[in-house]
């Protein structure tokens, strides 16, 4: 059967106009015909090889001399041919008259490139063959252009043996470019070989060159003498030595030293590489140093900067489908085993998605480049089974929009078909085995970029909603009117050729096009990067000969500037590393701009630390530690959750546990592993002590939150540790919180029965004198009820009646307020007075639940969470933080909540659910998680968001259900349990998925703002607000991921630590990884400062499984630190412009996190009054003082 969507639905409102951007040139008219056409035989079919449908490529550029642009398609098993473009978008084929044909009627062609080559100012053609088994069948050709003849017909020779350049070697493509600065092109070739084992099957990484399916490096050895090249293979001495599946290749300076690396998408198992140029020669692959994730069957590529900030960034397709059926029909069951296999196997971690790479700048300490995957977040993960992606600014409004084309004839992926060919294979014909696979003919994608990392799907509106079989695809302005066309090379079908109407829209935009007069052996000018401004606007291109899949587009540099008509400046980057600077140019021109070798060379500074707002200090300080954390998993007692419960460490908690003065710190430790002090000296390092403050034999127990505090009014800080982490059963012995007395020494004794019996499954503890009788009180928040997710374990409100040396806290939980047993899945908690009454009310962050607000009246807790403003807004919150983000004099906080990059999209509309029972009577609760998803008709409905295999492993009864993947796939959920068997299940939702700030608006009311994109790119966990500048207003500080996610998403990974800078306006603008130097790329939990020599704020990271990251300032420094006594809880800080700011100050600051009660007197502070618990001011402190 087909799968044949004719109309894809439409998520927003798109250029609403009658005329499509994008009109089908007939063939009639164009001229353009071109099949790739293939017939299937025995021994040609996708049961056999399943490289048959992988296509073809087309490239563009101007084979004859007059400045419009030629069409090369490629086929398969028809010939290549060549379309001279006579304008107005017609063409002739001058195929035979040029000799561009295949020299062996069986050779398989797939990627093209059209370079010059022998640099004679006229381009050739460089074709790569593959498939075959005759090893002269795959030789690649290299087509020579001889010049035109009379009729203005350029004519060929093939030169390939000559050249050097007859690679046999199963290659899908090649990208030219000067890899030693030499000044001349040399040659990669992305080699994709089945060499009779599974390409899917761990084994061990191959790198040692030895692989037949290793890509090649041809060194381009120019002979001046014959005024031609000769390459040579130099592949294993040049360091290209990995195994892979390569469909498409990058050529970049993304290390940006000047010299240009090498981007290798791969399928199968082989993971995505990326070479980085050593300048001598050779490359070194540095994937994961530079990467989180990548894409599983990674097929075509693309850069662009698609931001505008003036970095490049990378996206890569896979076969993810984007509507229900298809992607239960495709999606194998969760497969943890898969993940600990890639660690054992060292590749890196890759998922069934398209992924994007935003480039987030250079990391300080390696000064490579650092990029955080974010394809979720921009509606671009899924576009089925996918080929050649295409940034380009399709309507001139100076964003990168995102073609894609897909669309395989014969899915052998589809699990229906897999299960009918394991029962069937041996009782039917090759034949009737092959008719029964599905085919996959859908429209191709169109992506309108709306800015913030944002695209929505412009495929309708944009005209391109036709199914097709597309494979490679290339853009150019081929009737020269300001707007780019596009060209698809289709299997079965004719090729497509996609008039751009842009220009003759009533609100078409300007733009500008730049074409390039390069170096002698490179004329093309291949490898230059042009960055333009034009008012506010910057951008940034790249010249490479291959984008996409197999295929090339125009060479000329095509930008879109919107409504502006003046250019101010454009910086063009030459290949050997000169520069030159062209200033005021108009808009809707060509230009054309020659090498000038009086320009001046590119100087590139690498270190710009001194100009940072941190350093790393780490070991500077003697605080360098690294936290490990045994894997656990938590998928094996519930199939179905959405992330792992037990990965949240380590914790922190800052404070003087000695009597010296000075600020310690107390890093917790996970399950077989030991917690530590680090113990500060009068020279403000550190000395590190290994403590177990566990009672099991093999130290199973795990810290959660830890806090310290003084517990029985002795004067000296004690010790909480709330041990939690879900990997033992409800009520175990391993989660009993302790409770450590100090002898103001910093030496702690356990103290038994000084706290009720609390076994629960603890995540939070946080104090505070909430009845305000002189002793500090504890809030402890429990998560998750072990293996029984959704249903949460229990919290406790803690009385302390305490006598000195006495430390006795008691359980008054249910008579302060009942509502705190049980209130949900609770990851963070502050002890906060949102109301100024001077009497600490409670603030809770949770998974599937909003915001939850006790306002503390004299000394009991009554919710008001349904009367905040903001008590629909239920997330999946994971940590508080405070600071007065308006100056206007009361607390606002930071919530840190799931963020927009994953798996799924809640909206209040559209919420995704959980729903949990114990559905086959077996004890333990199955959770189930549904969200809204397209059906094929494009209509959003209710569906399971888990693929079949784990629906049925959590709850066997749902294969009486259904008999099929695609039935299950068909139906929406309340179709799937239409016999009531959820009627009484409990049912918690999420809608609100941004990290955000909520403004106070006083009387219980409060406003969400949510915070910029940057701060969205995952879930976000520690969080403070600093003076990062010198202004009187409160910046942030975010750190976040979380490794544990389901394992079809994998693992959310994409911020690496964002400063935000506050603007004043209740907005706040990131700061760049440059100046920040705030840099926490791993799992990041716990944020505190520390305070150093009483002079400096230290600023420490906690990342699980990771080291701990210190970040010392190097602007902004404080004049004087201050102190905080116990009983003093707030200060109102007046500033020299005559504005004010509250700040408190907390024992437990934000997730898993206790920073130092101090303040830095910063140089535009006028005066700050400081109060305690009672209301009372303490002291005042004055300028100067």
């Amino acid at each position: 059967f087909i799968i044949t969507l004719l109309v894809l639905f439409i998520t927003g409102c798109v250029d609403n106009h009658p005329v499509a951007r994008f009109v089908v040139v007939d063939t009639a008219k164009s001229h353009l015909d071109f099949n790739n056409e293939l017939t299937e035989n025995d021994s040609i079919n996708i049961i056999d090889n399943e490289f048959v449908y992988n296509g073809a490529g087309v490239a563009l550029g101007d084979l004859n001399g007059d400045n419009l642009d030629d069409i090369f398609l490629a086929g398969n098993q028809v010939d290549n041919r060549l379309f001279l473009n006579k304008g107005n978008l017609k063409f002739d084929d001058v195929s035979e008259i040029s000799k561009i044909g295949k020299t062996d009627s069986l050779q398989w062609s797939s990627g093209v490139s059209l370079i010059d080559i022998n640099a004679d100012g006229r381009l050739d053609i460089y074709v790569c063959n593959t498939f075959r088994k005759v090893d002269a069948q795959r030789k690649n050709l290299l087509f020579i252009n001889q010049g035109n003849n009379e009729e203005g017909v350029p004519i060929f020779r093939e030169m390939s043996e000559v050249y050097g350049v007859a690679d046999d070697s199963y290659s899908s493509h090649a990208q030219f470019f000067d890899f030693d600065k030499d000044g001349d092109l040399d040659m990669f070739v992305g080699v994709n070989r089945i060499e009779g084992i599974d390409p899917s099957e761990f084994r061990p990484l191959e790198d040692d060159g030895t692989s037949m399916s290793k890509d090649r490096l041809y060194e381009n050895q120019w002979n001046d003498s014959l005024a031609s090249p000769k390459f040579v293979d130099i592949s294993s001495k040049a360091g290209i030595r990995y195994h892979g599946y390569s469909h498409s290749t990058l050529i970049n300076d993304f290390d940006e030293d000047g010299w240009p690396d090498i981007y290798v998408a791969n399928d199968f198992l082989s993971n995505d590489l990326i070479y980085i140029n050593n300048q001598d020669g050779t490359f070194t692959n540095r994937a994961g140093d530079i990467f989180k994730h990548f894409s599983l069957s990674s097929m075509g590529s693309d850069i662009a900067d698609i931001n505008n900030d003036g970095s490049l960034e990378i996206y890569t397709t896979e076969m993810q489908p984007y509507y229900n059926k298809r992607k239960k029909l495709f999606q194998g069951p969760s497969s943890y085993q898969k993940e600990i296999f890639t660690k054992k196997y060292d590749y890196e971690k890759q998922y069934t998605r398209n992924t994007l790479q935003v480039n987030h700048g250079k990391n300080p300490e390696t000064q490579l480049p650092v990029f955080g995957e974010v394809a979720m977040l921009a509606n671009i993960k899924e576009t089925d089974w996918s080929w050649s992606p295409l940034f380009a600014d399709y309507d001139n409004d100076g964003l990168q929009d995102l073609f894609v084309t897909n669309g395989f004839p014969k899915d052998v992926t589809d699990r229906d078909f897999g299960d009918f060919r394991v029962t069937a294979s041996r009782l039917v014909s090759k034949e009737r085995l092959i008719q029964a696979i599905p085919e996959i003919k859908i429209p191709n994608f169109m992506f309108r970029n709306k800015g913030n990392l944002e695209f929505e799907d412009a495929t309708v509106a944009w005209g391109l909603d036709f199914p097709t079989y597309s494979s490679g695809s290339a853009y150019g302005d081929l009737d020269l009117d300001g707007d780019l066309d596009l060209v698809v090379n289709n299997i079965n079908d004719n090729a497509t050729l996609l008039e751009n109407k842009s220009n003759e829209l009533a609100y078409s935009d300007h733009y500008l096009r730049i074409k390039l007069k390069g170096t002698e052996k490179n004329r093309q000018a291949i490898g230059a990067t042009i960055r333009l401004y034009a008012d506010s606007l910057i951008q940034k291109k790249s010249l490479l000969t291959g984008r996409g899949y197999l295929s090339q587009s125009e060479s000329t540099f095509h930008f879109g500037l919107g409504h502006l008509k003046k250019v101010d400046s454009l910086r063009i980057s030459w290949p050997d590393g000169k520069e030159q600077l062209i200033q005021k140019t108009n808009a809707d021109t060509t230009l054309v701009i020659a090498y000038n070798p009086n320009s001046s060379s590119l100087k590139k500074v690498l270190d710009k630390t001194s100009n940072s707002i941190y350093r790393e200090a780490a070991k500077k300080y003697n605080l360098d530690h690294v936290s490990e954390d045994h894997d656990f998993i938590d998928f094996n007692f519930q199939r179905t959750l959405p992330h792992k419960f037990s990965q949240y460490g380590p914790s922190i908690a800052v404070g003087d546990v000695n009597g010296d003065g000075l600020d310690d710190m107390f890093v917790g430790a996970s399950r077989n592993f030991k917690e530590k002090w680090f113990i500060q000296k009068k020279d403000g390092s550190f000395d590190q002590r290994e403590v177990s403050y566990k009672k099991a034999e093999n130290l199973e127990e795990e810290d959660a939150g830890t806090l310290l505090f003084d517990a029985d009014g002795d004067g000296d800080l004690d010790l909480y540790i709330a041990r939690g982490c879900a990997q033992y059963p409800a009520d175990h012995e391993f989660y009993r919180d302790i409770l450590m007395m100090n002898d103001g020494k910093g030496n702690f004794t356990y103290i038994e029965n000084s706290l009720p019996p609390i076994l629960a499954n603890s995540s939070a503890v946080k104090a505070a004198d909430f009845d305000r009788d002189g002793d500090l009180d504890l809030f402890v928040g429990s998560r998750v009820l072990p293996f029984s997710y959704p249903k949460s374990d229990r919290s406790y409100i803690l009385k302390n009646e305490s006598e000195p040396g006495k430390p006795k806290f008691v359980d008054v939980t249910e008579t302060v307020s009942s509502k705190l047993k049980f209130p949900g899945l609770v990851s963070d908690a502050l002890w906060t007075d949102f109301n100024g009454d001077f009497w600490p009310d409670l603030i809770l962050a949770g998974e599937w639940m909003p915001l939850r607000f006790f306002v503390n009246e004299k000394g009991n807790l009554v919710e008001i969470t349904e009367n905040t403003g903001i008590e629909n807004k239920s997330g999946w919150w994971n940590s508080l933080a405070s600071g007065d983000m308006d100056n206007d004099g009361d607390i606002d906080y930071l919530a840190g909540n799931v963020g927009e990059n994953i798996n799924f999209k809640a909206t209040e509309s559209e919420p995704v659910r959980v729903y949990a029972k114990d559905l086959d009577n077996n004890g333990t609760i199955d959770p189930l998680i549904s969200y809204y998803l397209r059906d094929s008709l494009g209509t959003k409905k209710e569906y399971l968001y888990h693929p079949w295999q784990d629906v049925t492993k959590q709850y066997v009864g749902i294969r009486k259900k259904f008999n099929s993947f695609g039935a299950f796939g068909e139906s929406t959920l309340p179709e799937m349990f239409s016999d009531g068997l959820l009627d009484d299940a409990t049912v918690l939702s999420m809608n609100y998925m941004q990290t955000s700030w909520v403004e106070n608006l006083g009387n219980g009311k409060f406003r969400l703002h949510k915070l910029p994109v940057e701060a969205q790119l995952g879930p976000v966990f520690g969080m403070q607000t600093e003076h990062l500048n010198n202004d009187n207003l409160s910046d942030i500080l975010l750190i976040g991921n979380d490794f544990g996610m389901e394992v079809q998403q994998g693992p959310a990974d994409a911020l690496v630590g964002l400063a935000l800078e506050n603007k004043g306006d209740g907005t706040f603008q990131p700061i760049s990884l440059e100046e920040s130097h705030f840099f926490v790329p791993g799992d990041g939990k716990s944020l505190a400062s520390l305070t150093v020599s009483d002079s400096i704020s230290l600023v420490i990271a906690s990342q699980n499984n990771d080291s701990l990251k210190v970040f010392e300032p190097l602007k902004a420094n404080p004049s004087k630190i201050i102190k905080f006594a116990p009983n003093e809880v707030k200060a109102e800080i007046h500033f020299d412009d005559g504005s004010k700011q509250l700040q408190e100050f907390y024992w437990g600051t934000t997730f898993q996190s206790q920073s130092s009660r101090s303040f830095a007197l910063k140089s535009r502070i006028k005066e700050v009054l400081i109060f305690d618990n009672t209301g009372k001011e303490t002291r005042r402190i004055k300028e100067g003082l």
